[in-house]
């Protein structure tokens, strides 16, 4: 679909029914399709129960017309061509309370031009109106009766986002969450999100805050393919209250299968942000012009010229100020490197491209008090599991998160804990998306160790190192300190929640 519309149909039959059999609509009720597409929810609706009445929005000229020929011998489904963000009688005080049950698949990201986000901002002024499917689930939610019902199906990242903390709440103290499934966005025939997953929400209008945050939440994943939708046998199921989510911080919807993770990600006495700064990296305003590439069998290199030996910057005290001569410093940009990664880009720190750094509006010449510092280098964005590298005292770009510990004895310890399985799963709780920021990050649990613990996992990561230069296999010892952190996080778990207590694991 056009990129105004971003539309995805719902084109799966097994989402469809499970919407459907969540929605439990009822005779003679009015129910409200906002977004309605080629109409694939109100043929179920009218399969489900004839006897009821649907107002169906489309935005889409070509479509809503469609829909009205579709629907022509139906008096009981009205088509309106209209945005429904803008619809009047929604935006006063006419809509609200309107409909029985609203179902609907919104667009996802759609674009709006400026006169209309600011059109939008003034209406709905506490919402990040640049994410068209939040703004349709707050009106949405005005729109119901008390008692309604609602299923929506969306990304997952209204979750926890940091920019949909209005919107998290406003959802948690005017509505009682019944269910929220969560699911590859593969489910959907030809559509797959890179950075997040699909959320069915259904919840029950509902004006008493007191009922609703003493509600517990079915939280359903786990899933293996759409059929699995209509059967939960498989799939993983967690409870939490409405009052719970609330309190988190941002009101984000951190939660895991294992009871003792949700336990340690609500109440962590010590987090990453707590013990290390972390911060983004430069952005030069013009890559292509300021920054060079080792050779092109790098990824994503293709446009970007090599650099030679006689650029490059050898035995200089690197200076914030660049040099007198056009010389490059390496800078660690994207992609899941463990441990140790080469130096595959430069960047021209010469003092007049400095400058341009620094003044250009485009450029971001950031939290620069931490170049050409140690630290760890993790992608802004992965795929299946979080990764660290080195820094090594070189430049990070803005897909890079630096995290510098305050202490450096902790370097290659948190090192070595970024790049196991339980981190990955510590983050993922708080953040499902693949989008790794720094705010998120720094609000990872950490459990310090004794000493001696710390010692051991120091080795372990410098005969990694020592691997790693000669393309030794280092697997056994990734398990290995897989098990000592599992331990650390596990053991003793009573003590780590309610006494706060750190362990002394591997002491002497």
């Amino acid at each position: 679909m056009e990129k105004i519309y971003q539309q995805y149909y719902t084109k799966s039959n097994e989402i469809v029914s499970y919407m459907l059999n969540k929605l439990a609509i009822r005779e003679n009720s009015v129910i409200l399709e906002p977004c309605a597409g080629d109409g694939v929810f109100v043929d179920a609706l009218l399969q489900k129960e004839s006897n009821i009445k649907i107002e169906a929005f489309e935005l889409n000229i070509n479509e809503a017309n469609n829909l009205k020929k579709k629907y022509y011998t139906k008096p009981n489904v009205s088509i309106v061509n209209e945005d429904t963000l803008l619809y009047n009688d929604f935006i006063s005080n006419k809509g609200k309370n309107r409909y029985d049950f609203i179902i609907a698949n919104p667009p996802y990201g759609a674009w709006q031009d400026y006169d209309k986000r600011n059109i939008l901002k003034e209406i709905y002024p506490n919402l990040y109106i640049k994410e068209t499917y939040t703004t349709f689930l707050y009106l949405c939610i005005s729109l119901l009766k008390e008692g309604g019902r609602l299923v929506f199906i969306t990304p997952d990242t209204y979750l926890n986002l940091h920019m949909h903390t209005f919107l998290r709440k406003y959802i948690l103290q005017n509505t009682s969450i019944e269910e929220i499934s969560i699911f590859n966005s593969s489910f959907f025939p030809g559509v797959n999100f890179g950075y997040s997953k699909l959320a069915i929400i259904t919840l029950v209008k509902n004006r008493n805050i007191i009922n609703n945050l003493n509600n517990k939440i079915k939280i359903i994943s786990g899933f293996k393919e759409p059929a699995d939708l209509l059967s939960t046998t498989n799939a993983r199921i967690t409870y939490i209250e409405q009052n719970d989510i609330i309190q988190n911080e941002n009101h984000a919807f951190i939660y895991s299968d294992d009871e003792y993770l949700n336990d340690l990600l609500r109440f962590p006495s010590i987090r990453i942000g707590d013990i290390a700064d972390c911060v983004t990296g430069i952005y030069t305003g013009d890559d292509r012009r300021f920054i060079k590439v080792k050779d092109h069998s790098v990824k994503n290199s293709k446009n970007y010229e090599i650099i030679s030996d006689n650029e490059l910057c050898i035995n200089t005290v690197p200076d914030l100020n660049g040099y007198d001569k056009v010389l490059y410093v390496p800078i660690i940009k994207g992609g899941n490197t463990r441990y140790l990664k080469n130096d595959f880009w430069y960047i021209n720190w010469s003092k007049e491209s400095v400058q341009f750094y620094k003044t250009n509006r485009k450029s971001r010449f950031q939290n620069s008090q931490f170049y050409f510092k140690q630290g760890l280098a993790v992608p802004m964005v992965s795929s299946n599991s979080i990764t660290a590298s080195l820094i090594n005292n070189r430049i990070i770009d803005q897909s890079i998160v630096g995290v510098f510990p305050r202490n450096e004895e902790y370097i290659l310890f948190l090192l070595a804990f970024f790049n196991t399985s339980i981190c990955t799963k510590l983050l993922r709780s708080i953040n499902p998306s693949a989008n790794n920021s720094a705010n998120y990050i720094k609000k990872i649990p950490i459990i310090i160790p004794d000493y001696n613990t710390i010692v051991h996992i120091n080795t372990l990561i410098e005969i990694i190192f020592s691997l790693k230069k000669v393309d030794g296999d280092y697997t056994s010892i990734e398990k290995e300190l897989d098990n000592i952190f599992n331990v650390i996080f596990y053991e003793n778990r009573d003590k780590n929640i309610s006494k706060r207590l750190q362990n002394e694991l591997f002491a002497i």
